[in-house]
């Protein structure tokens, strides 16, 4: 089964490596679906669909385009209910947690704390 997975890997010039530890997959089962000699499960596919921002359709060579409409509404339904949980587990804490919290996060992104 030919997908595009190794195309839309190289476009972000990742090695098979980088990109299983992102999708917590194996480069060995990476290089086999690359190369046509497996084919990805179906929470894989579904994984390299929203790593990449494609249409799983597009991977598999269904569809030339990379995103539909539908895709786009899960994608944005799944980010939004994640930022809402964020958002309330944030709210649930004191204001010096909500400090440390943002200084942290800061710190993590190597930004300055002014808003």
């Amino acid at each position: 089964m030919d997908t595009r997975i190794k195309e839309l890997r190289l476009e972000k010039k990742l090695t098979q490596q980088v990109l299983g530890e992102q999708l917590g997959a194996n480069q060995t089962m990476l290089s086999k679906i690359e190369n046509g000699i497996s084919i990805p499960d179906a929470m894989l596919l579904v994984d390299l669909s929203r790593f990449f921002h494609v249409s799983t359709d597009y991977i598999l060579y269904l569809s030339e385009a990379r995103t539909n409409a539908d895709h786009l509404l899960a994608d944005n339904i799944y980010n939004l209910k994640k930022y809402q949980r964020l958002i309330s587990l944030y709210q649930k804490m004191n204001l010096k947690q909500q400090g440390d919290c943002f200084a942290f996060l800061c710190s993590m992104l190597g930004i300055s704390e002014d808003l």
